[in-house]
């Protein structure tokens, strides 16, 4: 067993890493009928509940705003005390919030296991076939959660004042950081007792929104990396994406965004073996809700879509059978050891073959991703019967680059829409009966549909890195008063230009010799 550590920060990366859990609890096996083609205790660990009940946790942290948690770990003793200290004897107004109700698909979920009570967990007494139409209003990524979580778990950081931005200053979120870490003992309690938890740790896998968690991150991988030297990180930044075609108007808010983006993308080059940004859900084509039937400014759909792929693209770090461990695949990346970053993209659902270029969304960069563009790629198949296979297969090697090195693909399970998932066309979803022996290790109680992930390297980033070196060079050049508040020296930002710029030319140099 490879296990891997997961670490989430942010409200968009916490509804996709509720979506990505709800799948994973998917796969376990709740009855006698044998294993799911997924590993589970690389993703989870095994448990007793107050009742000594066996229960399997994921091995996650979650930090956020302690807002954002809504009804997850409400029940902590100093939410629910029900008295007030005897600190003063008179002259004493209580104000108390009201306790979060629990959503309408926690409600559902407990009326169905017949637990009132419980807090947000798995059951598959809820039936697959209502669909996500009747999960109800989302208020908060726990609304959705089907599974029980560790204590240790809930990273829960003190709330912003209403007047301040929740894109938070570079030097703010370091200290934010240390103190936190002070105060909590994060590293040595919380991190040390999940790693203690494995027997044998393959490595870390990180998504974080950038503008409010990306220079607390950087702290949190600059303390892992003290301990941990060479244990593998992937890391999936969420990031504004596109800059290269900004206007050179800033506001302080998109210069501070944009300033905190640079910073962590030099520190991930430097502590992070393999790393795929992703831009804003605001950034993508507007062609990825085309066959979905979504409306594009819901972070609850938004966030289904990307956990789908980034489900399917690390799918090989947690196989029983045709496993990759995280350090081979990212090996296999950045293969030249020049630029740790790649490119996540894919089609979900996927129909047919003839349309998958066409309906190929990039998710890392505006710019599609060419064959001719390509170093290196591993894609990943949901589903798809054995002609498929052989039509994609021939597909794949017809257009593959002949300087192009490293190439893998894996095809697997077709995946599986758990209830809290949204509801897709019906046209792409499959019986939640195996009808291939490519999906006979499926989950079999739920619908499924076809999915096609591909993680790859590309000239993309160099044309992604530039765009961030020459805006904190005009940044620096400029003296804005935007940067002036942001407690960070001219000098430094040229450094962080010409640091960037060295990164520009790790990436570029495998165009210029390919």
């Amino acid at each position: 067993m490879k296990e891997i550590i997961y670490i989430q920060a942010g409200e968009f990366s916490n509804y996709t890493g509720t979506h990505f859990w709800n799948t994973q609890e998917s796969y376990l096996p709740y009855d006698e009928h044998g294993d799911t083609e997924i590993e589970g205790d690389v993703s989870f660990c095994e448990g007793v509940d107050e009742e000594g009940r066996s229960t399997m946790y994921p091995r996650l942290l979650i930090f956020d705003r302690k807002s954002n948690f809504g009804t997850t770990g409400a029940d902590d003793s100093e939410d629910d005390s029900s008295e007030i200290p005897a600190l003063w004897t008179d002259g004493v107004v209580e104000y108390r919030q009201d306790k979060i109700p629990k959503s309408e698909y926690q409600k559902r979920m407990d009326e169905e296991a017949g637990a009132p009570d419980d807090t947000s967990g798995p059951t598959h007494d809820v039936k697959p076939e209502e669909s996500a139409h009747d999960v109800g209003n989302i208020r908060y990524w726990s609304d959705f959660s089907r599974v029980y979580y560790l204590s240790r778990s809930f990273q829960k950081l003190p709330d912003l004042p209403e007047w301040e931005q929740s894109t938070v200053d570079w030097t703010q979120g370091q200290e934010l950081f240390k103190r936190f870490n002070e105060e909590s003992e994060l590293m040595e309690g919380a991190f040390r007792i999940s790693v203690e938890g494995c027997d044998n740790l393959q490595g870390i896998q990180i998504i974080n929104d950038t503008d409010s968690f990306g220079s607390f991150m950087a702290s949190f991988l600059a303390s892992f990396r003290d301990e941990y030297l060479k244990l593998p990180s992937i890391c999936i930044p969420v990031i504004s994406g596109a800059i290269s075609e900004h206007s050179s108007g800033y506001d302080a808010k998109t210069t501070k965004k944009l300033i905190n983006e640079a910073f962590y993308l030099r520190t991930l080059n430097e502590l992070s073996s393999m790393n795929i940004p992703i831009q804003e859900p605001t950034s993508w084509p507007k062609e990825w809700s085309d066959s979905l039937g979504y409306t594009s400014d819901s972070i609850f759909h938004q966030s289904a879509v990307l956990s789908a792929h980034v489900e399917t693209c690390t799918l090989p770090f947690r196989l029983r059978l045709g496993h990759q461990a995280m350090s081979s695949v990212s090996g296999m990346l950045n293969w030249r050891n020049t630029c740790p970053f790649g490119e996540l993209s894919g089609v979900f659902p996927f129909d047919y073959l003839s349309s998958l270029e066409e309906r190929m969304i990039n998710f890392s960069s505006n710019s599609p991703i060419k064959p001719s563009s390509l170093y290196s790629q591993l894609s990943v198949t949901r589903g798809f019967s054995e002609k498929q296979v052989s039509a994609y297969t021939k597909w794949s090697l017809e257009r593959q680059p002949s300087n192009m090195s490293s190439i893998a693909s894996i095809h697997a399970s077709a995946y599986p829409l758990p209830n809290s998932f949204p509801s897709i066309k019906q046209a792409f979803v499959d019986s939640p009966t195996p009808t291939s022996d490519l999906i006979t290790h499926a989950p079999s109680s739920l619908p499924m549909t076809k999915l096609y992930s591909s993680l790859s390297t590309s000239s993309n980033t160099a044309k992604t890195l530039e765009g961030y070196a020459r805006f904190v060079e005009k940044a620096a050049q400029l003296h804005t008063s935007a940067i002036a508040t942001m407690d960070i020296s001219f000098d430094d930002l040229r450094e962080l230009a010409n640091d960037l710029w060295t990164m520009h030319d790790g990436a570029a140099e495998v165009t210029d010799e390919t």
